[in-house]
């Protein structure tokens, strides 16, 4: 993996509670052209681009140090948009969706042709997550593409709760920093394979097992 290129860093401070477009469009038109932004979630601090771009999704495993093994994953602004990306054709994936979205949970699906190699390391299937964090929808829809994401820190390091951690790992490595304070929630989406007519848990985040599986009537595992 190549280093990563190194980049003058802005910092932008949002107020979380009444973002103004007019402070998200350069970094909106920066995750556009492929530039790397950082952004709070309602997770962890997410760095991102433009996914369509496969250059732009390399540049993160640069930045990251991440293994090249390691798939990144999709960011949306709105539930319907995972269609565009992926087959939900799984009828616990929808009631997931339904129930869940906006919100601490990723999916992973069978990815549609359209989603790009780099994005998934090479994988058929796509993990897709639609945040519920006012910044992040405003960015994803400013910028009006699909965003390659992962937690904005350096490879093992734990993921950021505030801009300032994100800055310790990430600054000279990407275009932008929006600073929209503390994220709520501090930890990690939990993450689910709806890619088989079993569903299967791969990372249990905010949300747990026991409570998605008492929710849904899911198979415990």
């Amino acid at each position: 993996m190549a280093g990563f290129v190194p980049r003058e860093t802005k910092l932008v401070a949002i107020d979380p509670h009444n973002p103004k477009t007019e402070q998200l469009v350069p970094v909106a038109e920066a995750a556009w052209a492929g530039k790397l932004i950082v952004f709070p979630t309602d997770t962890v601090y997410g760095m991102g681009t433009n996914a369509m771009i496969p250059e732009a999704d390399l540049a993160i495993f640069a930045a990251k140090e991440r293994p090249a093994d390691k798939p990144l994953i999709l960011m949306i602004a709105n539930p319907a948009d995972a269609e565009r990306y992926a087959r939900v054709v799984n009828p616990v994936a929808k009631k997931l969706i339904e129930e869940y979205w906006p919100g601490p949970l990723t999916l992973i699906f069978k990815k549609k042709p359209i989603v790009p190699d780099e994005v998934t390391a090479g994988s058929e299937t796509v993990g897709i997550r639609c945040p519920d964090s006012l910044i992040s929808r405003m960015i994803i829809e400013l910028a009006g593409v699909v965003l390659a994401t992962t937690s904005a820190n350096i490879a093992d390091n734990p993921s950021p709760k505030t801009a300032d951690e994100a800055k310790e790992n990430l600054w000279g490595r990407v275009s932008y920093i929006v600073d929209g304070g503390t994220t709520e929630l501090g930890i990690e989406s939990t993450v689910v394979d709806v890619s088989s007519p079993e569903p299967k848990l791969i990372r249990e985040g905010f949300l747990s097992w026991k409570d998605l599986s008492a929710k849904l009537g899911l198979s415990k595992q």
